[in-house]
């Protein structure tokens, strides 16, 4: 009674403007999300469906802050502030992201991906954006021993143009151009497989492909893969692919201050002798992830499929036993030359720092099969499923146990 009290005489001191920030909780439902300022114009669409998925939902403060720091990571922006208003009606509210006192950062330095994995070495990649109105412009380099068979060194660059015009279609132009390592585990095994294509020394590729957002949920990609692998001085193939991908991301809130997101995709990419090809293949690959946030806790849940038909270079075969699939193993002692075949799943489980995990997966190269493997960790790692991860996993197999240290984020 007496709060009640105290809340009334406040009000009547004070006052109440309805245009100032009020003082919510759970109850509260969210009519609208607002970005204002110069920047809001360049929201990437995905970021956008995040932001909508709030509307109709509970407040949740922590989800706030959480997309006012993806904000200001995606617009550039120094500073974003978090207004949250009295709606139209009893217990609705408006969301407001301001951008307007932050000033613009037109040049940034990101790294998308760093990892370390103790039996395969360092994995980093590091771009630099700059952004001119609604395109923006990234140089990179990369050194990546994780994401496929070999090691893939060089420089990597990028123009996209965001919206062209309506806020449904996005273009992109990619270049890369990368030299290769293979370990020696690799070569060995090439030398007595006479099924597969050779070893390239260095590839660069030229990469256009535009997006169109179907429904608010769902996107559709499609472009034209220009790949050329180098094998000697005299001696090059050409890879060239058309590719298209379908994606479905959704967030939603569960009533309860809990957050459930859904990400799906389904790619193909078809090499052909139209596109004046060397390489004549088939490539399908699917993946699903789940997460569930509920206060300190956190769960995901994920799966990935995929197969190749026809003859097709070594960069395209799938790769089990890294920093994230089949941890705990080492994908040169699962099968040096990588597979046209895999299915792998994993479930991870994170209670505020500390994190356990469990992976099972197998690879088939052409009709010879890993069999299923199976492997479990335990680590620290911080919110979400890009950040900071320190772990130790290991391979679930009888005999000798010998644990892989694995460390990194945004993988």
């Amino acid at each position: 009674m007496r709060a009640v009290l105290f809340f009334c005489c406040a009000v009547a001191v004070f006052g109440w403007n309805p245009q100032e920030d009020i003082n919510v909780n759970s109850r509260y439902t969210v009519d609208r999300v607002n970005v204002v300022g110069a920047a809001s114009s360049r929201i990437p669409l995905e970021l956008r469906r995040e932001l909508d998925a709030v509307v109709g939902q509970k407040l949740d403060n922590g989800l706030l802050q959480r997309l006012a720091a993806r904000i200001r990571h995606d617009l550039r922006v120094q500073t974003v502030s978090v207004h949250v208003k009295r709606g139209q009606i009893p217990d609705h509210v408006t969301v407001e992201f301001d951008t307007r006192n932050g000033r613009s950062r037109d040049f940034d330095v990101d790294i998308p991906k760093l990892a370390y994995h103790s039996r395969q070495g360092f994995t980093g990649i590091a771009e630099a954006t700059t952004t001119v109105g609604n395109t923006a412009v990234t140089i990179g380099a990369a050194s990546d021993a994780d994401e496929l068979v070999e090691r893939f060194s060089g420089i990597r660059a990028r123009i996209e143009r965001q919206s062209l015009g309506t806020k449904r279609l996005r273009l992109r132009f990619e270049f890369e151009n990368y030299h290769e390592q293979w370990d020696p585990s690799t070569v060995n095994a090439f030398a007595r497989d006479t099924t597969l294509t050779g070893l390239d020394r260095s590839r660069r590729n030229f990469h256009p492909t535009a997006t169109v957002v179907i429904a608010k949920p769902l996107t559709w990609s499609f472009g034209v893969s220009f790949e050329q692998l180098q094998f000697s001085p005299a001696h090059t193939e050409a890879a060239n692919a058309a590719e298209s991908t379908l994606r479905y991301h959704k967030t939603w809130e569960d009533g309860e201050s809990g957050t459930q997101a859904l990400d799906a995709g389904y790619s193909l990419r078809a090499a052909t002798r139209m596109l004046d090809s060397d390489y004549v293949y088939v490539r399908h690959s699917a993946k699903l992830r789940y997460e569930l946030h509920k206060g300190r806790n956190e769960l995901n849940v994920a799966f990935a499929a995929g197969g190749i038909s026809g003859r097709a270079p070594m960069f395209e075969r799938f790769v089990l036993g890294n920093a994230s699939t089949l941890r705990g193993w080492n994908k040169y002692d699962l099968d040096p030359l990588g597979g046209d075949r895999a299915i792998h799943g994993s479930v991870d489980y994170r209670y505020r720092f500390a994190t356990v995990f469990y992976d099972t997966g197998v690879l088939w190269n052409g009709p010879v099969a890993t069999g299923t493997k199976r492997g479990a960790g335990i680590g620290f790692r911080s919110e979400g499923k890009d950040g900071l991860l320190l772990a130790v996993a290991f391979p679930l197999r009888s005999g000798h146990v010998d644990p892989i240290f694995i460390a990194g984020f945004n993988f």
